[in-house]
């Protein structure tokens, strides 16, 4: 039986894309990368983040300490963010029959001012944050420690590859959604638990 319901923050509750295309954009060229376009973001979301590494030849120390930049230069706007549309819907109503959480790379103090700007700040039960952008199924190990979480009473909710990969290695459920990073077709190649296209789908599975 699901008791918890875990969310990515970016790409998956909240559309930051635009947002972090242009942090990357502003410090690329200081780490030998080009400027991200509507063309190359495209190809961008049809690749996981080691395909990317790799076509871009950028190493996991090089990839952190660009996340790090770009994450402290638009720390502030995070809260001039807004919910994907029917995301507050959605939310209201799973909070009436499950516990939520979310999970981010974001600091929690932002992720936290950002609920409280949008009067969310009682939906959620926990905000758990790490800058790790690989080994995430470590990550989500810790979080089921710290809250005494049963593995099997748990459904994660992402938008890309990794967040698939993770939760597999993790023998944890994942609900992958479309409206964030990966595409569709190269989400549902990795087989997720549940694919969703729209957060109605998401109500009629678990409300």
């Amino acid at each position: 039986m699901m008791k918890t319901l875990i969310f990515d923050f970016d790409g998956t509750l909240v559309n930051s894309m635009q947002l972090y295309v242009n942090g990357f954009n502003q410090v690329g060229a200081d780490f030998g990368l080009p400027k991200i376009d509507s063309n190359n973001l495209q190809e961008m979301k049809q690749s996981s983040i080691k395909d990317l590494m790799k076509r871009y030849k950028i190493g996991p120390l090089k990839l952190a300490k660009l996340m790090l930049t770009v994450n402290k230069n638009i720390a502030s706007e995070i809260t001039n963010l807004e919910f994907f549309p029917n995301i507050k819907e959605l939310l209201l109503e799973l909070a009436k029959k499950y516990q939520l959480g979310i999970l981010t790379s974001n600091h929690v103090e932002n992720v936290e001012a950002f609920l409280k700007k949008q009067q969310f700040e009682n939906i959620f039960d926990f905000v758990y944050a790490s800058k790790n952008l690989f080994g995430k199924d470590k990550i989500l190990n810790s979080l089921l420690k710290k809250y005494r979480l049963n593995k099997e009473e748990v459904l994660y909710f992402g938008d890309e590859v990794r967040d698939i990969e993770a939760c597999q290695k993790m023998q944890i459920k994942i609900a992958a959604v479309t409206w964030g990073f990966n595409e569709k077709s190269l989400l549902a190649s990795k087989k997720p638990s549940y694919l969703f296209s729209s957060p109605d789908e998401i109500v009629d599975l678990l409300i």
